[in-house]
């Protein structure tokens, strides 16, 4: 697997992936497709990733395979952190997505230790990031990659409120 940074050129790609990635991390049976797809309708189309691409304080990381299918990606986000949060010199991990044929093979633990590595590089001194409340798999990971719970807030998926864990991980 081979990590690259995301251009603007990449728009139809990381939508037609955050399209299938979204509906497999958070559609039936988690929640219903209805639910799911206007989450998609009103986040992840090619106009709003064409903004977010071309926006300076987001930063896009597209996973490709040997044969140069995407299989993953990670979007970071350079604003303020939440008030509870204590290290204010952090970055957030606002999206990483792997198919989910991709899911327990280490292609997680590789995407995200680039974005880790990325953020040092950058001189952050944390990132932090949310995680729904009943994604068990991803909270557990998160804690084995080191991240711990500080806090939570709402987010709107479609019509319904859920709530994310903030996770956080102090980089010195």
């Amino acid at each position: 697997m081979s990590i690259r940074l995301a251009t603007l050129a990449d728009a139809a790609i990381l939508t037609d992936l955050s399209a299938v990635t979204m509906r497999e991390a958070f559609g039936p049976p988690h929640n219903p497709a209805d639910l799911v797809d206007e989450y998609i309708e009103s986040a992840i189309t090619q106009p709003i990733l064409d903004t977010e691409l071309a926006d300076f304080r987001s930063t896009f990381f597209l996973m490709v395979s040997p044969d140069g299918t995407p299989v993953g990606y990670a979007k970071l986000r350079k604003h303020a952190p939440p008030r509870r949060m204590k290290l204010r010199n952090a970055i957030e991990i606002q999206r990483i997505y792997l198919l989910a044929s991709q899911i327990g093979q280490g292609q997680g633990r590789t995407l995200l230790n680039h974005c880790i590595d990325w953020a040092k590089a950058q001189g952050y001194d944390a990132v932090w990031l949310g995680v729904w409340e009943r994604n068990e798999r991803a909270i557990e990971f998160y804690k084995k990659m080191g991240f711990e719970r500080f806090g939570f807030h709402y987010f709107q998926f479609g019509s319904e409120r859920q709530r994310d864990y903030w996770l956080q991980k102090q980089l010195y």
